[in-house]
């Protein structure tokens, strides 16, 4: 005859086995970065026109910045990337153009976003324009 106490510990580990992958479902249903152009540690034969990135859900245009960085540290110069756009699809990239072309080196996208929930990413990617890396 099964005690009452068992019969507890079987409620309660069959409860937790529901609630496991519930939560790890909710995990993945926050923002992420899916793709980007140029992609992160990209080598460029020549500058990009513009920035896109691509997201698992779609991104709130209002509060998303994307600024680019040359250089590093004291001599770091960083220039905000603007008009951001998308088309009306759901999966459409937001797009920010880059402006005056970039001289061979090594770039940075940095970004920032959220999701209609309220969840806020950010996030910084590498690549350098011309034959070789430039040094960071």
């Amino acid at each position: 005859m099964t005690s009452r106490r068992s019969v507890r510990w079987h409620i309660t580990g069959l409860a937790l086995l529901a609630i496991v992958p519930v939560a790890a479902g909710a995990l993945s249903v926050h923002l992420r970065l899916l793709r980007s152009e140029p992609s992160a540690n990209a080598r460029l034969a020549a500058a990009p026109t513009q920035v896109k990135l691509w997201f698992s859900q779609r991104a709130e245009l209002a509060v998303t910045s994307i600024k680019l960085r040359s250089g590093s540290g004291a001599t770091a110069v960083e220039r905000v990337l603007a008009p951001l756009s998308r088309a009306s699809a759901n999966d459409a990239p937001i797009t920010a153009n880059v402006g005056a072309a970039l001289a061979p080196g090594h770039f940075e996208v940095v970004w920032r976003t959220m999701a209609r929930d309220g969840h806020v990413l950010n996030g910084v990617i590498p690549f350098d324009v011309g034959g070789t890396p430039a040094q960071r």
